[in-house]
């Protein structure tokens, strides 16, 4: 896991990634009628509801608790796959990026596995961009539920093609929200559907639980695995974890990875291969295995596999 109570002040910096692919490689393509009707409800409609006005008739609660169970039903009825909840941290928030509430939920969308098994080719981007903007409408509408609730709620959607810069790092704050595990290839791996998943945020200053990080083998089971470097054809996944930020974690060069990911216009493969992605029903039995193996090789250290 990543370091465990470690007081980390100093935020993630955004470095223009979004708007490097766009210039240098024009992407997305949007090369289908769903594709482009996708980026534009993105652009056109969606971002500008992640904000408004708030009810001024307020439901009170008789405790976070309860206030969760409510939103979380409320997001699932909106097409939420897993919904946790989470303070808004320091290591959440880009620098730079101006976040006033305290309280966080955080939510995933399932990628079809069918879709993703087909990566690199083009079903598995376009999956991918389908969640993005199914996501979108989760957390647009929820966070509208909320704001009718009387308590003010603002989105935090990958801004993936406008020229806003990201203000949430999802995937931290789906860590802290007990939704997974971080991966090797730089994603959340999830107990439901590994790492076939799309996370989006929203921040409110109703007052919400606080989630417990999860262990689920994966960090364990990574370090002996490498299938995700062996298999990224731009090499862009280190071998060895690096203190970064205050966190001990395998990093991602993003300029090694995204020549790809434009080629295929949303290249998926490191998530295809990965052990994790696995469908729902099939997690629970390997989430099992996954630890019964890391056991063994914690009793027996010379039996772990040479890495390539």
């Amino acid at each position: 896991m990543w370091k465990i109570g470690i007081v980390v002040t100093d935020p993630p910096e955004y470095k223009q990634i979004f708007q490097y692919m766009v210039e240098k490689y024009n992407f997305p393509q949007k090369g289908s009628p769903e594709e482009k009707f996708w980026v534009d409800d993105l652009e056109d409609n969606q971002y500008k509801r992640l904000k408004g006005p708030v009810s001024d008739q307020k439901i009170d609660f008789s405790s976070p608790e309860d206030a969760a169970e409510r939103i979380r039903t409320f997001a699932k009825t909106a097409g939420a796959d897993i919904i946790g909840f989470t303070k808004v941290l320091p290591m959440m928030v880009f620098k730079g990026a101006k976040v006033k509430e305290k309280y966080a939920v955080v939510i995933g969308y399932e990628m079809d596995h069918e879709a993703i098994d087909s990566a690199p080719d083009p079903p598995a981007g376009k999956e991918a961009l389908r969640a993005y903007w199914r996501i979108g409408s989760v957390i647009m509408k929820t966070a509208e539920f909320i704001r009718s609730m009387g308590y003010p709620a603002t989105g935090h959607q990958v801004r993936t093609f406008t020229n806003d810069p990201p203000t949430i790092l999802n995937p931290v704050a789906g860590l802290h929200a007990g939704l997974g595990e971080m991966g090797m290839l730089g994603i959340l791996i999830t107990p439901e559907f590994g790492p076939r998943i799309r996370l989006a945020t929203i921040t409110t200053d109703l007052k919400l639980p606080q989630g417990k990080q999860i262990d689920l083998g994966v960090q364990d089971f990574c370090k002996r695995c490498f299938i995700c470097a062996d298999e990224c054809m731009g090499e862009a996944i280190s071998r060895e974890k690096k203190d970064e930020r205050g966190f001990y974690k395998f990093t991602i060069d993003p300029y090694k990875c995204l020549p790809e990911f434009a080629k295929y216009d949303g290249c998926g493969v490191c998530i295809q291969v990965c052990p994790f992605n696995r469908k729902k029903e099939d997690m629970e039995r390997f989430l099992v295995g996954v630890e019964r193996l890391n056991e063994y090789f914690r009793l027996h250290p010379e039996k772990t596999p040479r890495r390539r």
